[in-house]
């Protein structure tokens, strides 16, 4: 089971971009977003009201922020360690989330200054840096790419001695 999930991930993997600037760019889009999402009025209820369900829309969301983050500085500094990346990515994450959370207490019709959301937002990133540390910058940083295309050939210069596991 652990090897049909390894070459999914391998699978996967492989067809990701290998630039950092394709995921700062896709992390630029999703602040760009969220300042949108953040200054909208919340939805109006038309569903069944399930209990914080805010919370987990925030740590989805920053699980995403977290991991374009992660992912773009991994690749952009590949010689960082696994703690540090992991610390900056988290220290991002929470900045933002403050930040989104004090924004909404300006916006009409949203209550800011939220403390369980803003708990959300920093384990949604830290939730996404490790799973970008653990499962996708090991396989791109060491050469596992689509079939028939020789490693050296995929890989950046800067990461023959990479301190991911």
């Amino acid at each position: 089971m652990a090897s049909r999930i390894s070459g999914v991930l391998d699978f996967t993997v492989a067809r990701l971009p290998r630039k950092p600037a394709a995921y700062f760019f896709a992390f630029l889009v999703w602040a760009v977003t969220l300042w949108f999402l953040s200054a909208g009025n919340p939805v109006p209820k038309n569903g069944p009201d399930i209990p914080h369900i805010d919370k987990v829309a925030h740590f989805v969301y920053f699980f995403g922020g977290g991991a374009l983050l992660a992912a773009s500085c991994g690749l952009r500094c590949p010689g960082t360690s696994a703690a540090r990346l992991f610390w900056l990515v988290v220290l991002a994450g929470c900045v933002i989330g403050r930040l989104d959370e004090y924004h909404q207490g300006f916006t009409p019709g949203r209550s800011g200054n939220d403390a369980g959301d803003w708990l959300a937002d920093t384990l949604g990133a830290a939730a996404g840096v490790l799973a970008v540390v653990r499962l996708m910058l090991p396989r791109m940083l060491a050469g596992k790419r689509l079939a028939g295309v020789p490693a050296e050939e995929n890989r950046p210069k800067s990461a023959k001695k990479s301190k991911f596991p």
